[in-house]
């Protein structure tokens, strides 16, 4: 009999050991394997609930992290798409209205508006003569002192909250009085920042004060920027694009 006991402790000891995951998707039995060994499994089995704990826990930060992966993803997603819709832009007031409306619903966010540095002819002849459905609350024309006072030199994107955008209404007009947090970010004749003129500004605005923060990097909204630039840029070159279109 104790032969047939010892046989049987011994089988049971072999697949335990070729099966180490047992407890772990068993610990309901836990308990009763405690009582019968004693100590020694107890303490084997106050260290596999610790290690679940944690196991738990990691299982949990790494959750976070996938989403926001996903979320940064998306965000990547979302600034492709706009990024070709200025590309592919084919006159000038397709591309004002494709950068502030469009853009605006993709980012979910309260106003986008585009600014012209008057100094720059070429540019600011695109926008001449502007059919009756121009958005003129869109598109704003500063004096290239200004645009250099409130972006500074050399121009960078500048963030501002509350009552700090004192001269708002040239970037949003009629609009200031609702915006709470905003982004002005400068648009460059040429991807080389540092030999490039000044051109305009991106602006974007909400009415939530801690939409933009100081904080915040500004790098995509700048790669934006630059890409409006570029295509501002183009159309002014090109001899076919007339005005009125």
């Amino acid at each position: 009999m104790d032969a047939d006991l010892t046989l049987q402790e011994d089988l049971v000891y072999k697949w335990l050991k070729d099966n180490p995951e047992f407890f772990n998707n068993y610990p309901d039995i836990l308990p009763a394997a405690i009582t019968v060994s004693g100590k020694v499994l107890s303490l084997e089995a106050g260290q596999l609930k610790k290690l679940q704990k944690q196991n738990e826990k990691l299982s949990d930060k790494l959750e976070d992290i996938l989403k926001r992966l996903h979320r940064n993803d998306e965000i990547h997603k979302t600034y492709h798409e706009i990024q070709i819709s200025l590309l592919t832009a084919t006159t000038p007031q397709e591309l004002i209205k494709v950068t502030t409306k469009s853009t605006e619903d993709q980012l979910s966010v309260g106003r986008i508006t585009v600014a012209i540095n008057t100094s720059e002819k070429d540019i600011t002849d695109l926008y001449k003569n502007l059919s009756e459905d121009f958005p003129l609350d869109r598109l704003f024309f500063i004096p290239s002192d200004e645009l250099s006072q409130t972006l500074k030199k050399p121009a960078k994107p500048v963030i501002r909250v509350g009552l700090e955008g004192n001269n708002r209404n040239l970037f949003f007009g009629d609009h200031s009085d609702k915006i709470r947090s905003e982004a002005l970010v400068p648009l460059f004749s040429h991807p080389n920042h540092e030999r490039a003129r000044l051109i305009g500004s991106l602006n974007i605005g909400d009415p939530s004060p801690s939409r933009f923060l100081p904080s915040d990097s500004t790098e995509l909204l700048q790669d934006l920027a630059d890409v409006l630039g570029l295509c501002l840029n183009r159309l002014a070159n090109c001899t076919n694009i007339k005005p009125d279109q």
